[in-house]
């Protein structure tokens, strides 16, 4: 029972020992900021300030301010006004976090202590957010770039901020890509249209991953290139060809499963019924004559047909319900190999007979797929740290004319990305035409028009 007792005294007389240290920190007074954190909202100097995101940070501190002590601005918080100052350093706009903060916090007291120091943990957690996962949401700008919005920690933010400082939690959450790093530096000499170009790019580079992985693969579509990049490092660099304006290649990232030498290739729903169904309407045989099976039906187990069986003109394009699938073979439109990670656009890399459009400036002519250039050559660096594949394997494979599949011991990162701003080796930078209008999308809704 004694001992029971001696702990709760203890217990007590470090709970006061807090209590006085927190109490003697001359930061804004726990009533000027608890008084304000009963609501949802505030709104002050005409600026709404969103509670819900800072209550749980403030209560772990029972409400003591961070930004402000009983003379205005303390050190944390001049630091942190002279950084969001700097946003257009990112191609950001300080007045979207400091808008309607008084220039002069020297003669703040009491509750309006409380409501500064609010605001700018709103400010800090809002620049933070558009630094990390950026400003505009990808898919509003387009619904085939499905990059997931990076979830937020605004307690932890504030925190670290709390303790190391703003400055801190900024270099944290701002891209740690090289391509950003390059971008940044060049916007501060640019103007005009060329720096707005930077910055939608810059935009770009806060939606993709933090980690690109060690060892990647990059699509730039705009600039219809591939890299494999090994730590930071281009060691592979190829032309690629893309979707046509009107069949824009996604943007997306996931990884590259495995490699499918002489592959077949299933028609799509919508080039059976665009593109096959004319030319069947005219012509039944052109199916046999070019190596194409037909199906029943879509599924998996349906039975193959004789094309001269069907009467054509009654199909419906919009709802064609035969597979078409070309077997392997010198004249197979996807050639001697496709790399394949699954997603729901059914979009590969693949080899092409149409390898003439490599020798095009724009190489936008596919259905949506990238088009790869020496593809068996690209297959071989690809596999080359996993010891599975090399030349002479590469060709038994495609030799074998039979339909091989070859899978990853480790799947490798792919992004499909869109960069009409990029710096190449050798400190160069290429500005490459907005071929699919994407820049002039986001462009609307970072520089206004939207």
């Amino acid at each position: 029972m004694s001992s029971l007792s001696n702990s709760k005294s203890s217990l007590l007389a470090v709970v006061t020992v807090i209590g006085f240290l927190i109490s003697a920190v001359p930061f804004a007074s726990a009533e000027s900021v608890s008084s304000l954190l009963r609501g949802d909202a505030i709104k002050w100097q005409g600026i709404v300030i969103d509670l819900d995101p800072l209550k749980k940070f403030y209560k772990s501190r029972f409400g003591k301010g961070v930004w402000t002590d009983n003379k205005g601005l303390n050190n944390r918080g001049k630091e942190l006004v002279e950084i969001l100052s700097a946003a257009g350093n990112d191609g950001l706009e300080t007045p979207d976090y400091l808008g309607g903060f008084p220039a002069s916090a020297e003669n703040l007291s009491g509750e309006e202590l409380g409501s500064a120091d609010l605001f700018l943990s709103q400010a800090l957690w809002r620049f933070g957010r558009d630094l990390y996962s950026g400003r505009t949401t990808p898919a509003v700008t387009e619904p085939d770039i499905v990059i997931s919005r990076k979830d937020i920690d605004v307690t932890g933010w504030l925190r670290i901020a709390s303790r190391q400082g703003p400055g801190k939690v900024i270099d944290e959450l701002r891209p740690k890509h090289q391509q950003y790093a390059l971008l940044r530096k060049m916007l501060a000499d640019a103007k005009g249209g060329k720096a707005q170009q930077i910055i939608v790019n810059m935009e770009r580079w806060r939606w993709l991953p933090r980690n690109l992985g060690e060892r990647h693969v990059m699509v730039n579509q705009a600039a219809f290139e591939m890299y494999i990049v090994e730590n930071g490092k281009t060691v592979d660099r190829r032309r690629v060809v893309v979707g046509k304006p009107f069949h824009k290649t996604p943007m997306f990232s996931h990884a590259i499963e495995y490699a499918e030498f002489n592959p077949t290739w299933t028609i799509s729903r919508s080039i059976a019924g665009n593109e096959f169904l004319p030319k069947l309407k005219k012509d039944p045989g052109y199916l046999e004559r070019n190596n194409y099976k037909l199906y029943t039906s879509w599924e998996a187990d349906a039975p193959s047909m004789n094309a001269n069986t069907v009467d054509w003109n009654s199909v419906n394009p919009k709802k064609f319900p035969y597979r078409i699938v070309q077997q392997p073979g010198e004249n197979n439109a996807l050639g001697n190999v496709k790399f394949i990670f699954p997603n729901k656009y059914e979009v590969y890399l693949h080899d092409t007979q149409s390898k003439n459009l490599f020798s095009e400036s724009s190489r936008a002519f596919s259905h949506g797929c990238i088009r790869v250039e020496n593809p068996l050559e690209f297959a071989e660096k690809l596999y080359a740290g996993e010891g599975t594949l090399n030349s002479s394997k590469i060709k038994e494979l495609v030799s074998s004319e039979e339909t091989k599949r070859v899978d990853m011991k480790e799947p490798i990162p792919v992004h499909l990305a869109y960069f009409t701003v990029w710096i190449d080796d050798s400190g160069d930078a290429k500005f490459h035409k907005d071929v699919y209008g994407r820049d002039a999308l986001v462009g609307k809704i970072l520089f206004g028009g939207a």
